[in-house]
């Protein structure tokens, strides 16, 4: 019995002309760039149950073995390998199908995307205290299909990479000197006012899709230095589901409020902006410079802070907008203030927000703290 061409057809379009391993074009060749069908159509299980039929003993009726859920579209080479019998141990029935199935569909999804639902990938990828965490392309390709229906567009850097800021290399992320914050500032600049700037002289940005991994200040810096003429998600590593997806299934989203604490001062030039959202700081965590200035205290309300408490894009955007009106507040009423010193108990996207929405022209400067040994220093300046 022939493969019939209407079942051929069904492998070459579910596949999207590409190997279903590794994801080459099977339509062009790649010495001479002429048109050709270069893809063979590959069983699953095997055409007949004769012994050196590949995976041919399946129960899967000898009439099914010829049709498209049965077949894969692959390489010569890649075909010839998964049939060999040292392969046959690994390359079995239930793992070929869930590869055709798991390829299949993402092809279905990117391709029923529209073009201007795009998103330039940017990726700040750091230590805190010494970890990583994994943070790769196929990681935030699945969080902004999921979160947003939105498709990665890599191919707008030089290397088809996004736009990643590595400072994992950079020397002394575990004490946090003034050198180190110097270097990683330096390393972002060059990204984001260099690569992606150029980006946008093309008008190629619309969209950006921000993936964040560092310490709290840098994370801050970061955010400052996202051009506000795009569009920006910002995601974060959820610690229950340790996923960088904004969850599927709605949630209710958290509200945050302010509170004020007025200081010895009656018209001060500087102030304090405490950030209890993933946890508390204490009053008497200050440094002691800081104790008499006013306060202001923005923290989840009707739940206890934790490392989860923003758990969607709606409780994200509820807390920028808190964000934002004490911003207001402080141009209104408080124009005295020039320095706020910020320390946070935040996750990433809380930190990142906190500078796209600093306004240098208006704003106070922020001065970002970290903690180290148990103790707040101030770490960076952010005009």
């Amino acid at each position: 019995m022939a493969i019939s061409d209407l079942e051929r057809l069904k492998v070459w379009v579910r596949a999207g002309g590409r190997c279903e391993f590794c994801g080459a074009y099977l339509l062009e060749g790649k010495v001479t760039y002429k048109d050709y069908t270069l893809g063979e159509l590959a069983h699953i299980v095997g055409r007949d149950t004769a012994s050196g039929s590949p995976r041919g003993q399946d129960l899967l009726p000898i009439d099914q073995r010829d049709l498209a859920e049965n077949l894969m579209l692959l390489c010569r080479g890649e075909h010839n390998e998964i049939d060999r019998a040292g392969s046959l141990d690994l390359m079995t029935v239930e793992r070929l199908r869930r590869i055709k199935r798991e390829r299949e569909e993402w092809i279905r999804r990117m391709t029923g995307l529209n073009p201007a639902d795009g998103t330039v990938v940017i990726r700040l990828i750091g230590k805190v205290r010494g970890r990583e965490v994994e943070l790769t392309k196929a990681t935030t390709a699945e969080a902004v299909i999921r979160s947003e229906g939105r498709f990665p567009e890599f191919p707008l850097s030089l290397h088809g990479d996004g736009f990643e800021v590595d400072l994992r290399q950079v020397f002394g992320e575990e004490h946090g000197d003034a050198t180190y914050w110097q270097q990683c500032c330096r390393q972002i600049d060059q990204v984001l006012e260099y690569r992606l700037a150029e980006a946008l002289r093309q008008d190629s940005v619309r969209h950006v899709s921000v993936f964040g991994f560092a310490r709290l200040p840098l994370l801050v810096y970061f955010g400052s230095r996202l051009d506000d003429t795009f569009a920006v998600t910002i995601y974060q590593r959820h610690r229950s589901t340790e996923a960088w997806s904004w969850p599927e299934t709605p949630t209710s989203p958290v509200d945050f409020y302010v509170e004020s604490a007025s200081g010895a001062s009656q018209q001060p030039a500087e102030g304090v902006l405490l950030l209890n959202i993933s946890g508390s700081i204490q009053e008497t965590e200050l440094p002691v410079e800081l104790c008499n200035l006013p306060r202001w205290h923005v923290s989840p309300h009707g739940t206890t802070p934790s490392v989860d408490v923003i758990n969607s894009m709606d409780s994200l955007n509820a807390y920028t907008s808190t964000l934002r009106s004490l911003m207001s507040t402080l141009e209104a009423q408080h124009k005295h203030i020039r320095r706020l010193h910020v320390l946070a108990a935040a996750p990433v996207s809380a930190a990142v927000a906190l500078g796209r929405l600093h306004d240098a022209h208006v704003h106070p400067t922020l001065i970002i703290y970290d903690r180290t040994d148990g103790n707040y220093t101030a770490a960076l300046e952010i005009q």
